[in-house]
């Protein structure tokens, strides 16, 4: 019996740590906070999508103010607003923004702030891309050591 149960309880160990959400801002910051879905803080590169929208799902502890904005390059590559949202986390410590997406690069910068702690700021480049790139791609077949003749 206490052989089953100890292996019952490892199971259980070793589930929560492989599926518990990994927070890139706890460690760094005095704001802890952590996104589950939606944003990939730890990429350095352009993020691809053909999605006009993105659904950010996040945890932070209650009343953290999460603030999001999006930019685009207007003409002259300046960065131009053109989303905000500001908001408190509620007491289960969870929250979800969508964030619209226009052609080409969009620049996502979160904020978190929670009272008597230092402002936490991250900035992730999500690239929007056409649909017929994505209707072309799905028409190419790729087989392995096939390459373009010169």
């Amino acid at each position: 019996m206490k052989r089953q149960m100890k292996k019952w309880l490892g199971i259980f160990a070793a589930a929560f740590i492989c599926f518990s959400p990994v927070s890139a801002l706890a460690a760094e910051t005095d704001t802890p906070l952590t996104i589950t879905s939606g944003l990939d803080l730890e990429c350095e590169e352009a993020e691809c999508t053909f999605s006009e929208a993105r659904i950010v799902y996040g945890e932070a502890e209650p009343d953290t103010w999460i603030t999001f904005k999006v930019s685009v390059p207007d003409q002259n590559g300046e960065p131009e607003e053109i989303f905000s949202d500001e908001f408190s986390v509620g007491s289960l410590g969870l929250f979800s923004a969508t964030l619209p997406l226009e052609m080409g690069y969009n620049y996502v910068t979160l904020t978190a702030e929670l009272d008597g702690s230092d402002e936490t700021a991250v900035e992730v480049t999500i690239k929007r891309v056409p649909q017929k790139v994505k209707k072309q791609l799905q028409r190419m077949i790729a087989l392995p050591g096939m390459t373009a003749e010169p």
